[in-house]
């Protein structure tokens, strides 16, 4: 049963089976298996010119080339492939040549053996010692093939087999007459071997696939859960605690929150969100880049119908002389996505946002057990949710609706920071917010108790 599956994966992946093969096919002949093939050839060309030598047979030194050809296609494929790149995808042929060449190289050796006249006895003797070679020669020339069907292969070894029995016919009838059961014999051990050998390079090629389909299956999955330089450096043997800062360190909090979101009641209210979430995702990354590690964003969590992002740590903004200002054009840029979002939705009627941005210290974590999740945790964090929560007080909602009136907007997204980051902005972004005196409105902030301001920006 798994060898029909296999059988079916490679057929159904007959290219990339064919490319392994090919693959294969030249390793071998590259590597010790074509280098054992060719120096037993040589071996055995020497025995035989030794062995014809010592008994004065006048063609012994001609049994020094019958093997030339094979010897030279193991020994020059290597040299050749170096050089021509384009040789490895014949590797397959080339083997097939070695292996029919062989099959002449032994024919042309036996012609020699058999060409003096010689005794009834005599000849007795040397049929008898090379009674074994048949069987062995063929096994070796037909066990062995690079094929993607076995059908091909077993007809290879046919017209192998055919072709060796009408040669050895040619150069004595009678040799091939008392060794016929070892031709047979030569065939049969030959197929079978053949036929171990591809099922076993089915069943790796299989694996192989699977194996490598499964880590690129893996390799994406985990993509949806770390960044690209994470996923890089675990590759490269780093821990995932070690792929992000875990140090101390200061950044400005964004904390999104759809305004009464509560009151949305639309079936794709679900769907709405994560197209929200998912352009406000984008913008995080815009600039991304690892060495240092720097983007506009980072996005930390969404919660439901919030989305929390931070910028300056953990990883470095765009430009970090200005973090204030880059934190206030990131928030405008995520504001005129979420608008474009809620025109894509369609709702009957107006949806707007409201963000808190506050900047203070903040450090990175991974959870200590179970999975090991990213996360942020510090002053910056909570002051952040305040400061989106003040928008709420109603006093300071009285005054933020005052001014949104005078701007002529009825419903209106709303942008709340921190005395601190109003103080380091630039004066053409300072001239968008209007403040709000908290100390003279009888009100504070928990968790900021020294806030003396606040400052708003409504925008359509």
């Amino acid at each position: 049963m798994n060898s029909d599956k296999y059988s079916i994966y490679c057929k159904e992946h007959v290219k990339e089976f064919r490319d392994e093969l090919r693959d294969e096919a030249s390793r071998a002949l590259t590597s010790w298996p074509g280098k054992s093939a060719g120096l037993l050839l040589i071996i055995s060309s020497i025995l035989t010119y030794l062995n014809l030598s010592s008994n004065d047979n006048g063609f012994a030194f001609n049994t020094l080339f019958t093997y030339a050809p094979p010897i030279l296609l193991i020994f020059l494929f290597p040299i050749s492939s170096l050089l021509v790149s384009g040789i490895n995808k014949h590797s397959r042929t080339v083997l097939d040549l070695i292996c029919i060449t062989t099959i002449f190289g032994f024919c042309a050796t036996l012609k020699y053996v058999f060409q003096p006249e010689s005794t009834l006895e005599a000849q007795s003797l040397t049929f008898l010692a090379l009674s074994g070679q048949i069987n062995f020669s063929l096994l070796m020339v037909t066990a062995f093939s690079y094929h993607t069907s076995f059908k091909v292969t077993f007809v290879r070894n046919i017209l192998f087999t055919i072709t060796f029995t009408a040669l050895i016919y040619m150069v004595n009838s009678e040799y091939l007459a008392s060794n016929l059961v070892q031709v047979i014999q030569g065939f049969l051990a030959g197929s079978i071997f053949s036929w171990l050998f591809f099922t076993r390079i089915q069943t790796r090629f299989y694996y192989k696939s699977i194996d490598a389909d499964t880590r690129q299956h893996l390799y994406k999955q985990l993509s949806k859960l770390v960044y690209p330089h994470q996923l890089e450096m675990i590759k490269s043997g780093d821990q995932l605690e070690d792929t992000m800062p875990v140090e101390k360190g200061r950044a400005i909090i964004n904390v999104f929150d759809v305004q009464n979101s509560s009151e949305i009641k639309d079936e794709r209210t679900k769907s709405f969100f994560l197209d929200v979430f998912r352009a406000f995702s984008q913008i995080c990354m815009m600039g991304y880049q690892h060495n240092p590690l720097r983007s506009r964003a980072f996005r930390l969590k969404e919660t439901g119908d919030g989305f929390i992002s931070s910028i300056g740590y953990p990883f470095l903004a765009d430009d970090p002389n200005s973090l204030a200002d880059h934190a206030i054009s990131t928030a405008l840029i995520m504001f005129k996505a979420f608008n474009e979002e809620v025109s894509r939705f369609g709702y009957s009627e107006p949806i707007k946002g409201a963000m808190g941005l506050a900047f203070n210290s903040v450090q990175g974590t991974f959870q200590s057990s179970g999975i090991k999740s990213y996360d942020l945790f510090g002053e910056a964090l909570i002051q952040a949710y305040r400061y989106e929560e003040i928008r709420k007080h109603p006093s300071i909602a009285k005054i933020i609706q005052d001014k949104a009136a005078s701007k002529g907007l009825q419903h209106y997204n709303i942008l709340i920071i921190q005395e601190v980051i109003y103080n380091s902005l630039k004066p053409e972004h300072k001239a968008i917010f209007d403040g709000i005196d908290l100390y003279k409105g009888g009100f504070h902030i928990r968790q900021d108790m020294s806030a003396q301001s606040v400052y708003f920006h409504v925008l359509a």
